[in-house]
């Protein structure tokens, strides 16, 4: 009679190479993911400012005073005062997200390390060496998920800044 074993589930304690091979391809598919969004996100407070800067700067270079420039000006520093916070958030989650790359680097060696000491041996005989990642694989997973809400807040943060701009760019622009 053939011994088998359960498969890795919230009830089962036994785990087995399959188990870690599909929890490693899964956290590698949903990382780069979350590195080309975070990626590309990069360059958008950057482009935002460089759009911004002169719009204001002719809004701010205008010599008028009256109540409605005034007015319009309280609107514009309210704005950027959001806008010093959504740049707060955004370094916080870069900052995340490099820690996290740190991380991902440091289990990508261990996980290499095995791969050459293991090239030649039968999955069956170096099986625990990878069952020994799973914990340092849960910890990454845990943080991707924090570091993929951290980028979920600040995309949305970003997303309710620009209709206000938007707004502000045209009656500044007329």
């Amino acid at each position: 009679m053939l011994l088998q074993y359960p498969k890795l589930s919230n009830s089962a304690q036994v785990a087995h190479y399959e188990d870690y091979r599909k929890a490693h391809h899964e956290y590698m598919k949903v990382y780069k993911v979350l590195y080309e969004e975070v990626c590309s996100f990069s360059f958008l407070p950057e482009k935002f400012i460089q759009e911004a800067e002169p719009v204001i700067d002719q809004y701010l270079n205008k010599t008028s005073s009256s109540v409605q420039q005034r007015i319009g000006l309280q609107v514009i520093t309210d704005f950027i005062n959001n806008f010093y916070g959504f740049m707060d958030e955004a370094t916080e989650m870069f900052t995340e997200h490099q820690a996290l790359a740190g991380q991902t680097m440091k289990y990508m060696e261990k996980v290499s390390f095995l791969n050459r000491k293991n090239q030649d041996r039968y999955i069956r005989d170096c099986e625990d060496d990878y069952l020994q990642l799973i914990p340092d694989l849960n910890r990454l997973k845990d943080s991707l998920t924090q570091v993929r809400e951290k980028v979920d807040q600040t995309s949305g943060s970003l997303n309710r800044l620009k209709p206000v701009w938007e707004r502000i760019k045209d009656k500044i622009t007329v």
